[in-house]
């Protein structure tokens, strides 16, 4: 296949406009902690269908182009870092629900007063798993005991027509151990699939998958459900926050992207740049790059009022798999990666 350059951007826009916010109250933080809540009875919101469309479109695209590299291919490898139950009830939307499409990158995630419905959609375990040409290794990995019997009532229905290893614990400690599992997968490649609630996968844990030269990831970057909750306006972000964001980024630099410091009357004040999502998408899209090789075009993912909540993104090391992500995340809205700034001559 040919291949066509990504479209990029600037990396670093003018910063024309900022964002000056007195502290917020208790309560303010309090109701960002409840935001940021997941579904306890483990439903999920009519977007999911785009994100799990798209997952799966991309699988097919993968094991296709795989299908036939038995010379060289000693076998591939899916892993579900957030696993979830195998199917999921969608969440209704009230009829009296009026859309409202916002900026790509506004701070606060419309919230809808959801009711209930009838209608399941298939979790990631089995679109995974239902692909035309199905992957010769499955890991599930899930934290929640219930969720973990569910997907190894899953694994039995399948039989012995999948491979399918079923981990309870932590994302990114069973990542890890999947990776130290073999001495050295030459010859081996694999999907790794990243879609938490929040920032629950460090930097470090990517750098790891990304130094294989194998693994190639699809990944949630949760700027509005997550993210920008921790940026409070006045950049007098709580140490454990602050540490939080370090290590989901794997640097402390995300405040140069978000934040600004000017000179007034009154001393030095710390503001919150209007344009802090769109700048920390492409920085993290930019480090993905550098760390994988190839990055994708990120694709926004919006609630029923038009409110972003997340972006997709790939990243991997092979251009032949940035083709077929490119043409699938590429269908909805996107950003790219930003083109680094020559080195001036001096």
């Amino acid at each position: 296949m040919g291949w066509i350059p990504a479209q990029i951007g600037r990396s670093h826009p003018r910063r024309t406009r900022v964002e000056r916010v007195s502290c917020n109250s208790s309560n303010g933080m309090q109701s960002r902690r409840r935001m940021t809540k997941r579904k306890s009875d483990g439903t999920v919101g009519p977007w999911a269908r785009e994100k799990l469309d798209a997952l799966g479109e991309y699988l097919n695209f993968y094991t296709t182009v795989l299908k036939n590299q038995a010379h060289w291919c000693r076998g591939t490898v899916f892993v579900d870092a957030f696993a979830g139950p195998g199917k999921s009830k969608v969440r209704a939307i009230p009829k009296s629900s009026e859309p409202k499409r916002e900026d790509f990158f506004d701070d606060v995630v419309p919230m809808t007063d959801d009711e209930e419905g009838d209608e399941f959609v298939n979790g990631s375990p089995r679109v995974a798993l239902d692909i035309k040409n199905p992957f010769n290794n499955y890991f599930f990995i899930e934290r929640d005991p219930q969720r973990v019997a569910e997907l190894r009532t899953l694994a039995g229905d399948y039989g012995d027509t999948r491979k399918i290893v079923v981990k309870e614990g932590d994302a990114s400690a069973e990542l890890l151990a999947i990776l130290g599992s073999k001495a050295n997968w030459s010859g081996y490649r694999g999907v790794i699939f990243v879609d938490p609630f929040g920032m629950h996968i460090p930097w470090s844990t990517l750098e790891a998958l990304a130094k294989t030269r194998v693994f190639e990831i699809i990944i949630n970057f949760p700027l509005g459900m997550a993210i920008q909750r921790f940026l409070i306006r006045h950049g007098e972000i709580p140490a454990n926050w602050a540490a939080t964001l370090d290590d989901f980024f794997g640097s402390p630099d995300w405040r140069l992207h978000a934040y600004e410091s000017s000179d007034t009357l009154f001393g030095s004040d710390t503001v919150k740049l209007a344009d802090s999502g769109k700048r920390l998408l492409e920085w993290y899209l930019g480090r993905l790059k550098d760390a994988f090789g190839h990055v994708s075009p990120a694709r926004l993912i919006r609630n029923t009022q038009g409110g972003h909540l997340y972006y997709l993104i790939w990243a991997g090391p092979h251009p032949k798999g940035l083709d077929g992500a490119r043409a699938i995340l590429g269908k909805g809205d996107e950003v790219r990666a930003p083109r680094k700034r020559p080195t001036a001559k001096r």
